[in-house]
């Protein structure tokens, strides 16, 4: 019985070719726009390497010097004694405004003070805001390039293809060491194979290549760099004040600790900062530091807030109203051809009940059409994703970001879409069932 109703099915759908077309576009469409979406969120977002510590880490972007400006405002009641005018002064101490001088944090505020935090594992100092042109061949080749410590390595979990990363005493002395990505090294040295040993040019320096990662394309500059150097490389003589510098940091908290706890413990580094140091501009008197997730930090550069948990509320909803909306838009229409193609059959279904067909048996039929019109969407769909991914990973339109197909996601997509393809033909192959057979051969209408 299944085999005659899928061979039906194949049948009708070969027959009703723009109702076909229709349906099947509005499907694959949305299953390959989707699965774009989704492979782009799961590349930036993902817990996969080089971001398997995603949750756990807390990122420090910036440090704010504030000054609050208060007013006093004299508040004057009158009250009647004895048919007498009696004033009741009062004063207000309302805030008024503030100055602020937000930056990156210098690098021995940080050593000297939010080094060792109870609730956190581990830490890294870096500069990922370095981009330095290099020329190969008369090329222009633009470097992305990070200035960290050796505990980078420990929070970013990046696959080390070739040779080694730098330690403590590179990092003390200064050594021109460098560790690039297969990309970088595939772009200057012509191939990514044996690219340890040989040297860059560098801003005007020459570093020996002593180590290659697998480069996986993330947006965030710091995640996926193109290079990265001992930050006593850079000359951070330039930095204006003790407070103010080039650096962030990024800790990694302890598996016994929870995220709010350790936000909670960079808050108090902060607040215990002495603001005694000559470089402090007159008149700041407090410093806050704002931890943030790494979601956290992706919403806030979408949506800007000082409470960067009230932007990732709204990136998700954002996220949720798009996704209802990609899924539900499609469904709608296709519930409306489905109602629009089964009317064109009632003369058809009238003839089938007047041989015996029960009510079940119409109502699969319709549902055995919708599935097999939904399984040639989605392998159209796949095939369309496919097609759009490697058009934005070679066509670079999403900068250095890499996206690729996940499978999981793909498989529930799929299966929602599916469910949304047989709950819009349940309904009026229900009614349809349902029409008596002298109506359903008389005329074409439910």
């Amino acid at each position: 019985m299944l085999s005659n109703y899928i061979k039906l099915a194949w049948r009708i759908l070969g027959k009703k070719k723009f109702f076909t077309f229709i349906s099947l576009f509005g499907i694959s469409f949305t299953l390959g726009i989707l699965m774009v979406a989704l492979s782009f969120l799961q590349s930036e977002l993902g817990s996969n390497a080089p971001l398997s510590n995603k949750n756990d880490m807390i990122l420090v972007p910036s440090l704010r010097l504030q000054q609050l400006h208060y007013d006093t405002i004299t508040t004057i009641d009158t009250t009647y004694n004895n048919n007498v005018a009696t004033y009741d002064t009062t004063y207000e101490y309302n805030q008024r405004g503030s100055n602020q001088w937000n930056s990156d944090i210098n690098n021995i505020l940080i050593e000297e003070h939010m080094n060792d935090l109870d609730h956190a594992a581990d830490r890294t100092i870096f500069n990922a805001n370095a981009n330095h042109d290099v020329f190969v061949n008369g090329i222009k080749l633009t470097l992305n390039t990070l200035y960290g410590d050796p505990n980078y390595w420990n929070i970013f979990d990046h696959n080390i293809i070739e040779g080694r990363t730098f330690d403590n005493n590179e990092m003390k002395n200064a050594a021109k060491v460098v560790v690039i990505s297969d990309k970088t090294a595939k772009e200057y040295f012509g191939n990514s194979n044996n690219a340890v040993g040989n040297e860059m040019y560098i801003d005007g320096k020459n570093f020996l290549v002593i180590g290659m990662y697998q480069n996986f394309g993330k947006m965030a500059p710091f995640v996926s760099p193109d290079a990265v150097i001992p930050y006593s490389n850079l000359n951070s003589d330039n930095q204006d004040s003790y407070y103010h510098g080039f650096y962030n940091v990024i800790y990694l908290k302890k598996e016994s600790s929870s995220i709010q706890a350790l936000k909670d413990n960079i808050i108090h580094a902060g607040s215990i900062v002495p603001l005694d140091h000559p470089s402090k501009p007159p008149g700041y008197n407090e410093i806050i530091l704002r931890p943030e997730t790494y979601n956290e930090m992706y919403a806030s550069a979408v949506y800007h807030d000082d409470d960067s948990s009230k932007s990732l509320k709204i990136m998700k909803w954002v996220l949720i109203c798009l996704l209802l909306f990609f899924i539900l838009l499609p469904t709608l229409n296709l519930i409306n051809l489905n109602i629009s193609r089964i009317l064109e059959r009632s003369a058809e279904i009238g003839v089938r009940k007047a041989f015996g067909a029960h009510q079940s048996n119409i109502i699969n039929q319709f549902i055995i059409e919708n599935i097999v019109q939904t399984i040639i969407g989605g392998i159209l769909g796949l095939g369309l994703a496919l097609a759009l991914i490697s058009l934005i990973n070679n066509g670079g339109y999403l900068g250095s970001a890499i996206l690729k197909l996940n499978t999981k996601f793909f498989i529930y997509s799929f299966i929602t879409i599916t469910v949304f393809g047989i709950l819009s033909g349940l309904l009026p192959a229900y009614r349809m069932s349902k029409l008596q057979i002298v109506n359903a051969l008389k005329e074409n209408s439910l």
